[in-house]
């Protein structure tokens, strides 16, 4: 076995047994969380989508934070993410996902947030690019933002080739597709504000990747679109204490006066630099002239 496959190997095993440690903390945090998180207002629509091989169940525990904090939150209903076999899927993910979002939607009175984790937040940037009018905002969770063709080495090669498997292809046979590659470099969702929450040590998808390019981030006259570095694994991020603090204080974001999330403002004065240990400074950036 090549050296760089048995590294990418080892990689994906510490991010699952960090996940791992991530559960217990958040077990262990839970009512600290409980105490500083935002609240929704009881009429907040979520829709959270797992990640590529992933169950609805993955991110249980993220809806289940998100309903007690006073946001309806509900899985995608489609069960485990297999993956897309060609570009046709992102249609038919519309077709299945539509009417329960434009549903959600007129239910509660508000358009809806959707919560993608890694592949799950590609689709979600996809959906809110689909149906505009009942999105709401779009946060993604160790999600590709700038994935190209030949650029596919920023994915873990244990998780290329699981894609091979449960898929029928390889990741770098999709995205040598014209159309996979329209997918993934095209700009954010217009007028769907898109946050992208990711770590440096992220042992599936490559910073690089995570994050929305700076290109996008640039852009006048759009929503808003952030960039949050958070020290956590890439399997852990529906269970990590620290990304369910961001996820709520995104969530209850006003766009018309969106502001940069900071998680010093969760904090006493004298614990001020503590955040800056997880949640590095550099990365919390948003750019945007929507008022």
């Amino acid at each position: 076995m090549p050296v760089k496959t048995t590294l990418d190997f080892l990689r994906l095993q510490g991010d699952a047994l960090w996940a791992g440690g991530e559960f217990t903390a958040k077990l262990l945090a839970d009512r600290l969380l409980d105490q500083m998180a935002p609240r929704g207002d009881g009429s907040t629509p979520v829709l959270t989508l797992p990640g590529f091989s992933g169950p609805e169940m993955s991110l249980r525990p993220l809806n289940r934070f998100l309903n007690k904090r006073g946001f309806v939150a509900d899985s995608w209903g489609l069960g485990i993410n297999r993956g897309p076999e060609s570009m046709e899927y992102i249609a038919t993910l519309g077709n299945l996902l539509g009417d329960r979002i434009k549903a959600m939607a007129d239910e509660n009175g508000k358009a809806v947030s959707l919560i993608g984790q890694s592949l799950g937040g590609v689709y979600a940037r996809e959906l809110g690019r689909l149906f505009p009018q009942d999105v709401d905002r779009v946060i993604t969770l160790g999600s590709p933002a700038n994935l190209r063709a030949g650029h596919h080495h920023g994915i873990n090669r244990g998780v290329r080739m699981a894609s091979r498997l449960v898929m029928g292809r390889p990741v770098e046979e999709l995205l040598n597709e014209a159309e996979i590659e329209e997918l993934a470099l095209h700009e954010p969702p217009e007028g769907v504000p898109l946050v992208a929450i990711f770590s440096p040590y992220d042992g599936v998808v490559a910073e690089e990747l995570a994050a929305i390019p700076e290109e996008f981030l640039d852009d006048a006259g759009e929503a808003p679109r952030e960039n949050i570095e958070i020290i956590c694994s890439h399997i852990g991020m529906g269970v990590n204490p620290l990304v369910l603090l961001a996820v709520a204080d995104r969530l209850v974001e006003d766009p018309q006066n969106w502001k940069a999330f900071s998680a010093r403002d969760y904090v006493p004065d004298p614990l001020k630099e503590i955040p800056r240990l997880f949640f590095p400074e550099a990365a919390m950036m948003v750019r945007s002239s929507y008022h």
